[in-house]
């Protein structure tokens, strides 16, 4: 039951995605390359759990390959709210790593 409630994809090719956690990941990833930090997959995901815990998710249904769009899309100042959140998760982070 919790599978059915993640990103599926339908015969339609159609996926429910909660775009803030695409947003996130994708500037975390960006954040992290610019970081002085370590860039193992545990520090990445620890860091992306930290923002996308601070924020609303927002769920959608869209097709496959309209994703990217979804993405490129957005208001300044959320993506300045978020670029700040995620350099303070990745700040946390890099200062108490737990592996």
């Amino acid at each position: 039951m919790l599978g059915e409630m993640t990103a599926e994809k339908t015969d339609n090719q159609i996926m429910l995605v909660n775009v803030i956690e695409e947003i996130v990941k994708k500037k975390v990833r960006q954040l992290m390359t610019e970081y002085d930090m370590c860039k193992c997959e545990k520090c990445y995901c620890d860091a992306c759990a930290l923002v996308l815990n601070s924020l609303k998710p927002q769920y959608v249904t869209t097709k496959k390959g309209m994703l990217l769009e979804l993405l490129s899309g957005g208001e300044m100042q959320y993506l300045t709210d978020l670029t700040v959140r995620s350099l303070n998760a990745l700040k946390l982070v890099r200062n108490y790593p737990r592996h």
